[in-house]
């Protein structure tokens, strides 16, 4: 099975396997589908496309790439919640529904499940995130804390 094992020394490879776990997407797994439902490619981009959101979003401290990336788990949620987005312009797109001789059917029905999911993982990712950058701001600036004047009395006698 392709990406199962990915190059440890890749970390877009290790990024995207990871990210396919966490969805589950793997073609035996897909009932509905055949094959898998988002592509190495677009789980790259969404990757890649959350790494871009993550270093033009206030405050400023620094570039960060995938091997960077300061948590893995932040990293996954915002690119999952932009794999959901993109499914549902998808299925938004492709939505279909008939009805003939009293019998309705509709295809991709599925568009409000999905945008919901998309905005809890979006509204999860946009808080952690802000948070994460916010005490990385503060951390830099003050490096591992504030000390009290205390601190530099004790200092004197060897504590």
């Amino acid at each position: 099975m392709p990406g199962l094992f990915p190059d440890p020394e890749n970390k877009l490879q290790v990024a995207i396997a990871m990210i396919r776990l966490y969805l589950r997407d793997y073609p035996q797994l897909n009932r509905l589908i055949s094959g898998e439902e988002s592509t190495d490619r677009m789980i790259a981009w969404a990757i890649l496309d959350t790494i871009d959101d993550y270093n033009i979003t206030p405050p400023l401290i620094g570039q960060v790439r995938v091997a960077s990336f300061p948590s893995a788990s932040l990293l996954r949620e915002g690119a999952v919640s932009r794999l959901l987005e993109s499914v549902a312009i998808l299925s938004t797109r492709n939505y279909i529904q008939f009805s003939d001789g009293g019998t309705s059917v509709s295809f991709t029905s599925n568009i409000p499940m999905t945008q919901n999911m998309a905005a809890m993982m979006r509204n999860s990712y946009e808080e952690k995130k802000l948070r994460l950058k916010t005490a990385l701001n503060i951390s830099s600036g003050f490096g591992a804390g504030v000390h009290s004047d205390y601190y530099y009395t004790g200092s004197w006698y060897g504590f």
